[in-house]
């Protein structure tokens, strides 16, 4: 999984796309198709063709359309854009001095609850903020606690969940259809270092893979 890490300046807004169409495959939420010149510039840095301005993670995505979807939060818009083998998602939170970020992976990762991300702000990471995108299907996330007590359980809104959570060690079970039943991802918390110094905003990574062949 590729992750961005950056923070995002206040008063910036997702601009409205225009287009229509079914959605791309497992997520609802990405049923726009607008060509990449036309996304939002926190979504396009990721996605930027080859050739063109700017430091696209993605630089073989053509320079056709891409799928785009956008959900509002209380207090931040989070977005995903699409196309063929990968996803991207990114929050931008409305207030605060720092915030903001996503990542990239394949379809069929991000279908397994692989497409998370994780950051705080501020002098230490007593809180974290946690925002992930998730497959048709998903209705909730319950919180599972280290000791094997479940907390809350969050609400899945078209595709996406938000969070904040403190310095603990959880794990996220997904709640609706049958698939959904069989994700689940934990995140060791209490164990991360500030990355972020005074003041700034650490981005954190945790990778769940499979050991040999």
């Amino acid at each position: 999984m590729i992750v961005l890490a950056c923070a995002v300046g206040v008063g910036t807004a997702f601009a409205a796309p225009v287009g229509g169409g079914k959605h791309f495959p497992h997520f609802g939420l990405l049923d726009e198709r607008v060509a990449v010149k036309a996304l939002p510039p926190e979504l396009r840095i990721f996605v930027a063709p080859a050739g063109t301005k700017g430091f696209g993670l993605l630089p073989h995505s053509g320079h056709g359309p891409v799928w785009f979807g956008e959900v509002e939060r209380p207090n931040a818009t989070l977005a995903a854009v699409a196309r063929g083998h990968w996803i991207c998602q990114f929050e931008l939170q409305k207030d605060g001095p720092g915030g903001g970020g996503g990542g990239c992976t394949s379809p069929g990762r991000a279908r397994e609850f692989g497409l998370m991300s994780v950051s705080s702000c501020g002098k230490g990471p007593r809180h974290f903020r946690v925002h992930a995108l998730l497959p048709d299907g998903v209705t909730g996330v319950e919180i599972e606690k280290e000791d094997g007590t479940v907390g809350r359980t969050l609400p899945v809104i078209d595709n996406t969940i938000a969070f904040t959570v403190g310095r603990e060690n959880i794990a996220l079970h997904g709640v609706g259809d049958a698939a959904a039943e069989g994700l689940e991802r934990n995140l060791p918390l209490a164990t991360v270092h500030d990355l972020g110094g005074r003041g700034g905003c650490s981005f954190y990574a945790f990778f769940e893979g499979r050991l040999g062949g």
